[in-house]
């Protein structure tokens, strides 16, 4: 009995010290893990972008990270080029830089939350499994593309035409330039790409060359006479006359480029007094009228009957209400307001060149370009009578003022024509084609008379009444009448 008393005793005894000792280890390792993770720097085994910062505080891991991965930015460079000429930035022009404060965040963070046993097997595994954070990158795109917008300014130019004029008799050219065209979103989008891979590199600058629309070469081929015409009138009409001259000069010197087509209302310009435009006799509704810019019309005629000896395309051409006596019958252009002009297009492969200009008594219209024809060549118009219109019934009014029985012509009307054009072609002076080209037709006018109602005067009254003068409104044309309508 005694015996297993002592046994007992002694088992305890063993129990009480082991407990004791494992009591002692327990909290010797748990001394142990703490003193290990209760650090206030980032946990040895960690860095960032491949640079260790276990050991350190968050703003020495900072410091040390601005200056490893940021500072290199300075000397990191995208070179844009363009043949001989470059614009080189650096990654720090664009704000380029690593973001530094969250990746160190997440490095002094780990580790730092659960229980005391779960936070010391994390921070033991690093022995083994070392932790790379990994750092973004960002960069200003706005920047870039102001950087791309800035070089565009430089570079980007328009296409400058030769030009074409001529200067007492003599046609002078001037030379053409090319132009160029920066793709500024193409060029953006490349060095954004060059940044993004984290490297130096050169980008080809992305554009185009822009070709001018005309070229010396082109003007040096277009200084042919290819066609001409002139009309003539009298010195006697000052607004006429001016109108004619402003006309010509307004047109004189104008090009008209390959495929383009050549307005008289655009050339002319607004047809004010302000631009110089004068009163003169103007066609309204058949009648022959005082209004602004009487003439133009003769200038449009001039040049019509250039343009068609050049043989261009005419696009528009109107003939008067009324026939003119400055160019055969179905060879007059009109131009009225917006719903009459004269149009032709350049369908030659070189520009063409407008010269107007009024000398002594003459309207002068020349037109230069490259000449396709044989020299041998000649183009005539021949005007046809075709038919007549009659004039309608006279038109008449009563005038109480006049005495009975009177009757006075205040207006002589016209016949009406219909006339064809036809176009004749000779080489070397023979006719070798005849070809319809075009129908007129020229409205008539009724007589306008008037007729007096009144009684006859008494034989007591003194005097007789005074009668107007017989109007006879005839082609004014001869002495300046413009036409319009």
């Amino acid at each position: 009995m005694k015996k297993s008393t002592g046994i007992i005793i002694a088992s305890v005894a063993v129990i009480c010290a082991a407990a004791a000792g494992f009591a002692i280890y327990s909290h010797s390792l748990n001394a142990k893990m703490e003193q290990l993770i209760n650090v206030d720097t980032v946990y040895h085994g960690i860095s960032v972008n491949g640079i260790d910062v276990g050991g350190l505080s968050g703003d020495d891991a900072y410091a040390l990270l601005e200056k490893e991965l940021n500072g290199g930015f300075d000397s990191m460079y995208i070179n844009v080029v363009k043949d001989e000429e470059s614009w080189k930035y650096t990654y720090s022009d664009f704000d380029g830089k690593y973001d530094l404060r969250e990746a160190v965040d997440e490095a002094y963070d780990y580790g730092r939350e659960g229980s005391t046993k779960e936070r010391y097997k994390l921070v033991k595994k690093l022995e083994t499994e070392p932790l790379n954070v990994e750092c973004g990158f960002s960069y200003s795109k706005v920047k870039v593309n102001d950087a791309m917008l800035a070089i565009n300014k430089e570079v980007s130019k328009e296409a400058v035409n030769s030009e074409l004029s001529r200067e007492n008799g003599r046609f002078v050219i001037t030379d053409d330039q090319e132009g160029y065209e920066m793709d500024v979103p193409k060029t953006s989008a490349m060095v954004c790409t060059a940044i993004e891979s984290m490297e130096s590199k050169d980008v080809e600058l992305c554009g185009e060359v822009i070709e001018p629309e005309i070229t010396r070469e082109e003007n040096e081929k277009s200084t042919s006479l290819i066609g001409t015409y002139y009309t003539t009138y009298s010195s006697g009409n000052a607004g006429r006359n001016e109108n004619l001259r402003v006309g010509c000069l307004n047109i004189d010197g104008t090009v008209v480029k390959p495929g383009e087509t050549f307005s008289m209302n655009e050339g002319l310009g607004p047809q004010t007094y302000e631009n110089g435009y004068r009163n003169a006799a103007v066609i309204v509704n058949g009648k022959i009228e005082d209004g602004l810019a009487g003439g133009v019309c003769q200038v449009t005629s001039t040049l019509y009957n250039a343009v068609i000896r050049a043989e261009l395309e005419v696009v528009q051409r109107s003939n008067h209400s009324l026939t003119v006596a400055y160019v055969p019958l179905g060879l007059d252009a009109a131009v009225a307001g917006d719903y009459k002009d004269f149009k032709f297009k350049n369908d030659t492969d070189y520009p063409v060149y407008i010269e107007a200009y009024t000398t002594g008594s003459k309207v002068v219209c020349n037109v230069y370009g490259y000449e396709v024809h044989s020299s041998g060549r000649k183009v005539e118009f021949e005007s046809v009578k075709v038919g007549t219109i009659p004039k309608p019934d006279e038109i008449v009014t009563e005038d109480p003022e006049l005495p009975e029985g009177t009757r006075e012509v205040t207006y002589t009307g016209k016949e009406g024509l219909k006339i064809d054009t036809y176009k004749k072609v000779f080489e070397n002076g023979s006719l070798v084609s005849r070809s319809y080209f075009s129908s007129s037709t020229y409205r008539a006018t009724a007589d306008e008379v008037t007729v007096g109602t009144g009684k006859a005067a008494s034989s007591t009254e003194s005097g007789q009444p005074e009668l107007p003068s017989s109007i006879n409104s005839g082609n004014t044309e001869e002495s300046g009448g413009s036409i319009f309508g």
